[in-house]
């Protein structure tokens, strides 16, 4: 990375960090830096470049800003406009603009939802920040980041409902079915080798804590 990308990347981040409030939940500021510490892991055995996989895992929960406004799911490409018009503004060239965006796209597109994924049609970058990114839904972090967004959501921890077989943005029947429905799965869905190494480990965290949950709901249960 040059020092100008350096630099245009510290400015970008401080103003994100202005921008990400408390009002946009399990999507704050935080989570796009544990994004960015994921995409640093990958990199190192990925080799892609280092400020176009930055700047995407800072940019690419923009829409989450327009959701918090308006109160229900945005796709990312609807904050296409805005992630341009910040990059022009920290002196990000066209064509790199459009790489990021790329990156940014692919970070909303899952198998288990229906989508198509070539995964050698995708450049390393964008496998990176994609992987980098659910990830961060994985683990300890990930069982906090569900529970988080489902109460704001205002879904119920559990209900006698049927698991559906492909994943749907938005408002799930409970918060343990968006883990059956989308999470539980998204080791399936890694690019990369380390992604699907390091997403196995916490996945098995988040079966075992299922496990756990499930038993003490049936023995509280009438």
């Amino acid at each position: 990375m040059t020092p100008d990308q350096q630099a245009a990347l510290d400015a970008l981040r401080t103003t994100l960090r202005a921008m990400f409030g408390p009002g946009v939940v399990a999507h704050d500021f935080s989570h796009l830096e544990r994004v960015e510490r994921n995409a640093t892991r990958l990199l190192e055995r990925e080799h892609g470049d280092a400020f176009i996989v930055h700047a995407s895992c800072l940019l690419h929960d923009l829409h989450r800003i327009l959701e918090r406004d308006c109160g229900h799911h945005v796709a990312p490409e609807q904050a296409e406009t805005e992630v341009r018009r910040l990059l022009d503004a920290h002196a990000v060239d066209g064509p790199i603009a459009t790489r990021i965006c790329a990156c940014i796209d692919a970070t909303e597109r899952y198998r288990c939802a229906g989508d198509v994924i070539d995964a050698a049609a995708m450049s390393a970058e964008q496998r990176i920040v994609r992987d980098a990114d659910m990830l961060d839904a994985l683990g300890a972090v990930g069982i906090a980041r569900a529970f988080m967004f489902g109460g704001r959501l205002g879904e119920p921890l559990w209900a006698a409902e049927p698991i559906n077989d492909t994943f749907q943005a938005g408002h799930t029947a409970s918060i343990v079915h968006h883990f059956h429905e989308k999470l539980l799965r998204l080791h399936e869905e890694m690019l990369t080798d380390e992604g699907r190494r390091i997403a196995l480990e916490r996945t098995r965290l988040m079966r075992n804590y299922l496990d756990a949950l499930r038993e003490e709901l049936d023995s509280s249960s009438p």
